[in-house]
């Protein structure tokens, strides 16, 4: 075994520019215990090994690393798996991913353990299966359409199955994209319920849960959309007054036609969700389904009533469907948030709102549509994200569509959080999302958005990056796209010419160091 390592080592060494180096046919690696294997990508620019036929790794009670090192997107560096099972059955070991830059896994694979502790880089995985625990630390996984089945399986029917070791669990690592469970616990939205740690981007966390009604197994996929949810205007009144304008799940089972998969669902808000403010009109919230009464409609599954609403702010809580939903199969896929009060601002008018260190001082971008009956825009800060303080007012210019820009000059080093809060003629008023910005002297940000991106994506740089870096897109592919240098601080990329897919931006700065962010076309 030590010695098919060394051989494999040295081929990376000797052809350290070949994205192919290693070809294994029905090999079976097995790890003892004290002893680990370790593949990376070959000198930095790519390298891999191909395992096909039967091939097999065994860990017993030991761990298997893998690390990608290739910083180039078009490169994934060091594993291409086409066989079924590369991890055999019987293993009770773990697989860690590890490293700074994208890493992909492609092929039916079966972890026994997986954990996620990608520094900076992401994970794409494609129809791998965990069968005991997976761990959420750092890094996000991706689970993208096109890549096969690309839902990420946790088969442990424990509840307790996903587990995160962050201080403020899942706050740095989630599933973008599909995620699958298997359940047979029953449970309540307040114990023993089944967490879908789902959502976009990186600062797009917005879970679900899932409390089983009977002990039969049964597996759901869950995946979250920060979108305009499908026919968002039909609606069935009472009980709903309106739905999001921003936001949706969809939720399916393998069991779409038994009652086994029955169960509550609760849904999360954030502050992107736009919920109000008010404790006694966030009570207004419902889970509202695109279900057939017939016809096809929005409309709150089983009973409704107040007293579902589970958060003491509008920052984040979930709602709790009334009574178990029995509708997950494919037509009847979509949840979104609800509310059966017209004060409850689900609907939104600002288009974003962000706020990024540049250099000595924090900027805040904002852009509302529709803002005629808008007075004044006041701009809070908080540090502690509960207690906010108004620092400036912005008077609206009243236009059908309107882009803002203001500073805070006197930043606190540490974690400082804004919002806006959007005052119309008569007096009332909304609430923006809440922006955390992370404050260092001299510390500069980059923000793209939205992520998806459909028509535009909006890159937000730093005043020091104005005339001074090159942008370039890449494919997945690495297919060179485009290039363009920037002359303002915001740049607005006209994506819609793309097709469906998985893009990189790459920001080369003047001394030849890089940034790169990943973005997807819907």
């Amino acid at each position: 075994m030590k010695k098919l390592l060394f051989i494999l080592a040295a081929s990376f060494a000797i052809n350290s520019n070949a994205q192919q180096l290693v070809r294994a046919t029905n090999v079976e690696m097995v790890t003892t215990p004290g002893t680990k294997i370790v593949i990376t990508g070959g000198g930095g620019t790519g390298g891999g090994i191909t395992f096909l036929g039967t091939s097999n790794w065994k860990s017993n009670d030991d761990s298997i690393f893998l690390y990608k090192t290739s910083a180039l997107p078009a490169i994934e560096g060091w594993l291409d798996s086409t066989a079924a099972g590369v991890l055999d059955p019987t293993s009770t070991g773990s697989v860690f991913f590890n490293g700074s830059f994208l890493q992909s896994f492609y092929g039916q694979t079966k972890f026994h353990n997986l954990f996620i502790r990608n520094s900076v880089g992401d994970t794409l995985l494609s129809s791998c299966e965990v069968k005991n625990i997976l761990h959420l630390d750092t890094g996000f996984v991706f689970t993208e359409t096109g890549y096969g089945n690309d839902s990420l399986l946790v088969s442990n029917p424990d509840v307790n199955a996903i587990v995160s070791s962050s201080s403020t669990p899942f706050s740095e690592s989630w599933v973008n994209g599909r995620l699958s469970r298997t359940g047979n616990v029953v449970g309540t939205p307040a114990a023993n319920f089944y967490l879908f740690p789902i959502g976009k981007t990186d600062s797009l966390y917005a879970p679900i849960k899932l409390s089983k009604v009977n002990g039969t197994t049964a597996t759901w996929t869950a995946e979250y959309t920060y979108a305009q949810p499908f026919n968002r205007t039909n609606i069935f009144s009472p009980p709903l007054d309106h739905i999001s304008e921003v936001e949706y799940w969809e939720v399916t089972s393998n069991n779409q036609f038994s009652t086994d998969d029955d169960a509550k669902i609760s849904l999360s808000w954030r502050g992107q969700s736009q919920v109000s403010a008010n404790a006694a009109i966030r009570d207004s919230l419902l889970v509202a389904q695109y279900i057939n009464r017939p016809p096809f409609i929005w409309d709150v599954p089983g009973l409704w009533a107040t007293g579902n609403t589970l958060g003491t702010d509008s920052l984040f809580g979930y709602v709790n469907s009334n009574s178990p939903t029995n509708n997950y199969n494919f037509d009847e896929r979509r949840f979104t948030l609800g509310t059966f009060s017209e004060f409850n601002a689900l609907p939104v008018k600002l288009l974003y709102f962000t706020a990024i260190a540049d250099g000595n001082r924090v900027r805040l971008n904002w852009e509302a549509a529709n803002e005629q009956e808008t007075v004044k825009y006041e701009i809070e800060k908080s540090l502690t994200a509960t207690n906010f303080t108004k620092i400036g007012t912005v008077l609206s210019r009243q236009l059908s569509q309107s882009a803002y820009i203001d500073f805070d000059y006197s930043p606190a080093m540490g974690w400082n959080y804004y919002r806006l809060k959007m005052i119309d003629k008569s007096g009332s008023f909304t609430y923006s999302p809440v922006r955390p910005v992370k404050f260092e002297k001299g510390l500069e940000q980059v923000r793209i958005f939205p992520v998806p991106a459909t028509t535009v994506l909006n890159i937000q740089l730093p005043t020091s990056y104005v005339n001074k870096v090159q942008l370039q897109v890449f494919g997945a592919d690495g297919k060179f796209i485009s290039l363009l240098r920037p002359s303002s601080n915001m740049v607005v990329l006209n994506v819609q010419p793309l097709a469906s897919a998985t893009y990189f931006l790459i920001i080369t700065k003047e001394d030849g160091s890089k940034e790169t962010f990943r973005f997807v076309k819907q």
